[in-house]
């Protein structure tokens, strides 16, 4: 085997090898003998088949096997000898290949950049403490007790109001096209709770068993079905019967029926379950602005393969968040392309400044996840099997029901798996760099944690939109 380099230029490297046809023939004569042992033919015994009698039935397909493990080898070898990283799955391609002549491969790749010193000296944050109001853990147990009571049906009949539950088969439509999921039957609905989009409870209250209620609403302006955000929609909705519910009650009953031996059980339960919410969302805070110092401080040349596979997975994502199908786009007729969504209608944005951005949001990612990646190998940082476990049976508590399913295609999913340990591994290294900063903590409230998550949400939105601006210039200068 010959291997001569042909490209060294920055992170991309590319090769040629060349594989004789002794070497060759003699890789396939080799498997050939392997099948005779076992292969089966009238005439012969197994073992005794003649090499050429086994060419003339099995050699396309050793032959396509030879070539497969001969270029694997080939691509390891490159690997060690030059103690290469790639950053995805080198690019292979035969460029000649005959019968009785030599192989010719080209062999190329985007390697990973090499860190020279990782410096995480003089690091310091605030981290921010919540204390848990006791409005905050009254409101959960109310919630707790609302869910717990029961309801019976109206012993007199009465008109519907404030507080009652309506038991209703309902049918949603925008621009006479029926909402995915905007429909349901026997469907218990507490009026005045807040369940349903803002107005449509109301539109059912002083209303009879019985009734057919057209109900008109527009959905919200950031709903988390963007092709409905900000949409007028119209609902028709019949209110089978009327309940009435339970006084609510938060008493020993309550406790011993959700499993606490008291009162005081249950809201300490709920305390702690409050408390770990906002630790949650303290992290996310923290962690920004960790993710923010390294960024700032390690720069280094990142694969351009690996950033535009990022961007393909932001990008495709965020079109099916809008609900705009480029797919079809291109083989779109006039008519369809001048109904279809556009991003400008979506977000305010043109589909060019929005790939600059998360173009810059893949590459801030491709080059945090590789730096995080190093500090977590340097430092020995490992996600065990049993935090493996946790993560994933916590998947499954969200699909009830469903539990042995998804633990079964996560268990024989590798990609998947995947998904599960990495924000895992991501956290453990955050908190491997926050030991080894400066950390003061900060008392807020509730109320000034939510505020503070939006700035830092708004900020970072405004960093990339810099970003993307300072790159448009930067091209146009070239």
């Amino acid at each position: 085997m010959q291997v001569k380099e042909t490209l060294s230029k920055g992170l991309k490297r590319a090769y040629e090898v060349t594989i004789s046809a002794k070497e060759i023939d003699d890789k396939l004569n080799k498997r050939l003998e392997t099948i005779g042992k076992s292969a089966k033919l009238p005439g012969f015994r197994p073992g005794k088949i003649p090499l050429q009698i086994l060419k003339q039935h099995y050699k396309a397909d050793a032959l396509s096997k030879v070539l497969e493990s001969a270029v694997d080898e080939s691509v390891k070898k490159i690997l060690k000898e030059n103690d290469l990283q790639p950053a995805l799955k080198p690019n292979v391609e035969i460029k000649s290949f005959e019968d009785g002549k030599d192989l010719v491969v080209s062999i190329d790749m985007e390697i990973l950049p090499q860190i020279d010193k990782i410096d995480l000296n003089n690091l310091s944050f605030e981290k921010h403490v919540v204390e848990v109001p006791e409005k905050n853990v009254a409101r959960v147990l109310e919630t707790l007790a609302k869910r717990s009571r029961t309801s019976r049906p109206l012993e007199k009949p009465r008109k519907t109001k404030s507080g009652d539950i309506v038991i209703i088969d309902f049918k949603g439509f925008i621009k006479g096209k029926e909402i995915d999921g905007g429909s349901g039957e026997n469907h218990p609905l507490e009026l005045g709770a807040g369940e349903f989009i803002p107005g449509f409870e109301n539109q059912l209250i002083s209303k009879e068993k019985g009734d057919y209620v057209e109900v008109k609403v527009t959905f919200p302006k950031e709903y988390h079905e963007a092709e409905y955000a900000n949409q007028p929609a119209r609902f028709d909705v019949t209110i089978k019967d009327i309940h009435e519910a339970d006084p609510i009650k938060i008493d020993k009953a309550l406790a011993e029926k959700l499993g606490f031996d008291s009162v005081d059980k249950m809201k300490e339960a709920v305390e702690k379950s409050i408390s770990k919410d906002y630790e949650a969302q303290s992290f996310l805070s923290i962690k920004r602005h960790v993710l923010d110092a390294l960024s700032d401080r390690f720069t280094f040349d990142i694969p351009q393969s690996m950033i535009d596979l990022e961007f393909e997975s932001i990008w495709e994502q965020l079109c099916r968040e809008l609900g705009i199908d480029q797919s079809g786009a291109a083989n779109a007729n006039a008519t369809e392309k001048k109904s279809a969504k556009s991003f400008k209608d979506a977000t305010g944005k043109t589909e060019e400044e929005l790939k600059r951005e998360y173009r810059t949001i893949a590459e801030r990612r491709v080059r945090l996840g590789i730096l995080l990646a190093e500090i977590g190998k340097r430092n020995s940082i490992n996600v065990t099997n049993q935090e493996l476990i946790n993560a994933l049976t916590a998947k499954t508590r969200e699909y009830p029901g469903q539990e042995k399913e998804v633990f079964e295609f996560y268990k024989n999913n590798e990609q998947a798996m995947a998904s599960l340990r990495a924000p895992i591994f991501e956290n453990k290294v955050i908190d491997f760099i926050l030991n080894q900063s400066k950390v003061k903590e900060k008392k807020i409230s509730p109320e000034e944690l939510e505020k503070l998550l939006i700035k830092e949400e708004e900020e970072a939105e405004k960093k990339i939109l810099s970003a993307s601006k300072k790159e448009k210039k930067d091209k146009s200068k070239k």
